[in-house]
């Protein structure tokens, strides 16, 4: 009988984790209250190490003109390929200037913007 014993004392030892490994911990469950009421590890300062930005635009403006469809003032921009450009958002105008002739017209009635 004392032998039974053992055998079922040594099962039971298996079945705890008692015996030839130690059992795990129990990894503990906090809460998202006990979270955010805990004091946030102190990180240092970050550096900032980058340069300023330099804002310009995407287009350089040459001058204005009026636009040909509604008749107000309008931005000539050079395009990548260094073509005149106009758009007018307001009456949804887009005017490239590709040909000699336009291009003749435009600085008759363009008005050169001072940089």
């Amino acid at each position: 009988m004392a032998e039974a014993h053992h055998v079922n004392n040594a099962n039971l030892e298996i079945y705890r984790g008692v015996g030839s490994q130690p059992m795990k911990k129990k990894k503990s469950h906090r809460n998202w209250l006990e979270r955010s009421l805990e004091p946030e590890p102190e990180t240092p300062p970050v550096e900032d190490k980058t340069e300023p930005l330099i804002l310009q635009p995407a287009l350089r403006q040459i001058g204005t003109t009026d636009c040909p469809i509604c008749k107000h003032k309008v931005a000539v921009f050079l395009t990548k390929t260094h073509r005149p450009f106009a758009n007018r958002g307001l009456c949804s105008a887009r005017i490239f200037y590709n040909g000699r002739e336009s291009i003749r017209r435009l600085n008759r009635t363009m008005r050169e913007v001072g940089e």
